[in-house]
């Protein structure tokens, strides 16, 4: 049944032009709103039935009333903050409607329209590679819709038969590949924008590191068991020893949580620091630049616009939330090039246990300097304790419990007590949140920083500088170990998609054309255009070369073709048949000859293999073979004679 409707030329055209307005649709699923997005969706299928079945009861005057009105509403949603979102259910509700309606060819272009509209949203929201693959499929079945929907308005419903069809959709595939291959061109050469178009179209708040302005005890934990890519860095050796990619100070504890204060920026330094990289920074819905060690200042941002900062605590910021995918050129120093006072990092909650103000106690009896009393701590903690994820449950104070009880905990655990040890002692420290450690993609060449190397430490003021404390055991986080070589491979590709295409900007499209002008500068002189012309000889005779030798070995081959060129090219040459003689000919000029039968042999080998489904077998081609020997010896013969 279903094979009686696809041969005729309406119904196929309806099949593809409803399978790709269904990909535009489909590609909406996280732009327009749940509730809006199935009842549009499920309107449209009901219209592919209704087309399948051939019946329309509902009136297009109603239709188009009822559209204009609901798409008015939705349109008074309009904002700066969400200004796509109601273009998506408009252009869902039009969708919609146009599928309840009797299609004529101009209602059928108007769906491709209206689902070129739907893919094109959707770009906003969405530039993944799995995206290319849809927006290549969406781009192949709307070009074959297409030039089956201008067969259908000429032919209308006759059916064709399947050789017909088959040539359409081969035309279809043939302009797809045109397309195809004109995209580069018009992708790396077509002017584009200084800033991202989408910039203002941002798509609020989403899911935070947890990095950002807290840390509860337990909450790094959960973020440890999350491998999703948080930044990729380029432009370090491969051999970095345990980095530490500073985000976020804080100062403050309290409730068993530590804050940040205000943030106030501060100008950055001009110069370098030791160390010039580059970050490419998936989207985090927070302002934090993770910077190596001690950050010194940001050089460039591309794919937002948003001016950079310095904060007291020594972190790099932008002045709104990481929405997109963007890459930043920073530079990072050794040592801290801010000084601040200390004495802010001294306080410590008045509800803080007895127990760990009388384990503060013990560890600083005989100490002499502040150095000393570092010591102390991390020896502390060197003996009996132990790295785990999986905390126990517990009542009272949690720290208290992880100090004297389980000693068990992850890092912020240790560094929350560090910390605050450090302080009873009279040693200024904060806490430190960022990451810890990369693992190298040898496939790109490139660092990968993933959430489950999330980790917080401390910083104590010592002898006028702050120096890093960090008594967590040493651990791999169990999401870094599932990391595979395909893995490394995927992320390989989809850096490459993010640095070359989503990040292929008006910047790098204007050092593209600089290298050109350049490059065909320096080909331009005479020095070069001899090499060139040498080269291009050189190339020309080993082509020439390659061609003959290819084209000796395949005369020598011992076919059907070449037994009958060479028997024919033996008659012309004795002067016994003309050189565009017919096989019927050559059997005629050799009738009488004593080696007509060694003629008709070989023509009828070289015919059947032509003209005939029938197979020539290698055995029969070697009796073709003797027989050409043989006519040879008998003209010869024949000649003398």
């Amino acid at each position: 049944m279903f094979a009686k409707y696809m041969d005729n030329s309406r119904f196929i055209t309806l099949f593809l032009v409803h399978l790709t307005a269904l990909i535009g649709i489909l590609s909406l699923w996280n732009v327009a709103e749940s509730l809006y997005f199935f009842i549009f969706l499920l309107v449209y299928l009901l219209g592919v039935y209704m087309d399948f079945k051939g019946i329309y009861p509902i009136r297009r005057l109603f239709l188009t009333l009822f559209g204009f009105i609901l798409s008015l509403y939705f349109l008074s949603f309009l904002s700066l903050e969400d200004l796509l979102k109601p273009f998506a259910h408009v252009v869902l509700l039009l969708l919609s409607i146009k599928s309840l309606e009797e299609k004529k060819p101009r209602d059928l272009y108007q769906i491709l329209l209206l689902g070129l509209f739907a893919l094109s949203i959707s770009t906003a929201y969405n530039l993944s590679l799995s995206f290319l693959l849809v927006f290549l499929l969406y781009s192949f079945l709307g070009l074959t819709s297409l030039v089956f929907l201008n067969l259908y308005r000429k032919v209308g419903e006759k059916r064709l038969g399947w050789l017909s069809y088959r040539s359409f959709f081969f035309v279809s595939l043939i302009f797809f590949l045109f397309v195809l291959f004109l995209t580069p061109a018009f992708f790396f050469f077509l002017p584009r924008s200084q800033a991202p178009l989408f910039d203002l179209f941002s798509r609020g708040s989403g899911l935070k590191t947890g990095l950002a302005d807290s840390v509860s005890l337990g909450k790094v934990g959960q973020i440890q068991e999350d491998n999703t890519v948080a930044f990729r860095v380029y432009g370090l050796p491969p051999s970095l020893k345990e980095p530490y990619w500073r985000a976020v100070v804080f100062d403050r504890y309290e409730n068993h949580t530590w804050l940040k204060e205000k943030e106030v920026p501060l100008p950055q330094p001009s110069g370098v620091g030791e160390y010039v990289y580059t970050l490419v920074i998936e989207p985090s819905f927070d302002n934090i630049i993770p910077a190596l060690d001690y950050p010194y200042n940001i050089l460039k941002v591309e794919g937002i616009s948003a001016n950079a900062y310095i904060t007291p605590g020594n972190t790099l910021c932008l002045e709104r939330e990481i929405n997109r995918t963007i890459r930043v050129k920073l530079s990072s120093s050794r040592e801290m090039y801010i000084k601040e006072s200390p004495e802010r990092y001294l306080d410590v909650p008045k509800d803080i246990s007895p127990n760990i103000k009388r384990l503060a106690r013990e560890l600083e009896k005989g100490v002499k300097d502040d150095m000393e009393k570092v010591k102390r701590v991390i020896n502390y903690f060197s003996k009996g304790y132990s790295y785990t994820l999986k905390l126990e449950k517990y009542e009272g104070d949690p720290l208290d419990y992880f100090l004297f009880v389980s000693k068990k905990g992850n890092c912020e655990y240790y560094a929350s007590a560090t910390a605050l040890l450090l302080r009873v002692m009279g040693v200024p420290a904060r806490v430190v949140g960022g990451y810890k450690g990369a693992l190298w993609n040898q496939y790109g060449g490139y660092h990968i920083i993933t959430n489950s190397m999330a980790h917080v430490w401390v910083e104590a003021y010592v002898n006028g500088e702050w120096i890093r404390v960090d008594t967590t055991p040493p651990y791999i986080p169990p999401a870094v170990k599932r990391i595979s070589t395909l893995a490394l491979i995927r992320d390989y590709i989809v850096s490459f998609w993010y640095s070359n295409v989503v990040g292929y900007s008006s910047e790098k499209q204007i050092r593209l054309f600089k290298n050109i002008g350049e490059g065909l500068k320096s080909e331009l002189k005479l020095e070069s255009l001899r090499k060139r012309f040498l080269q291009a000889f050189y190339l020309l005779v080993f082509t020439a070369g390659l061609y003959l030798t290819v084209l000796f070995v395949l005369k020598q081959r011992r076919t059907p073709e070449n037994l009958y060129g060479r028997t024919k090219a033996l008659l012309v040459k004795e002067g016994i048949i003309k050189e565009d003689a017919l096989p019927e000919e050559i059997l005629s000029s050799c009738k009488d000859k004593e080696y007509y039968k060694l003629v008709k042999f070989i023509l009828s080998i070289y015919q059947r293999y032509k003209y005939s489904p029938y197979k020539v077998y290698p055995d029969e081609i070697r009796e073709g073979y003797r027989a050409l020997s043989k006519l040879k010896d008998l003209i010869r013969s024949s000649r003398r004679s």
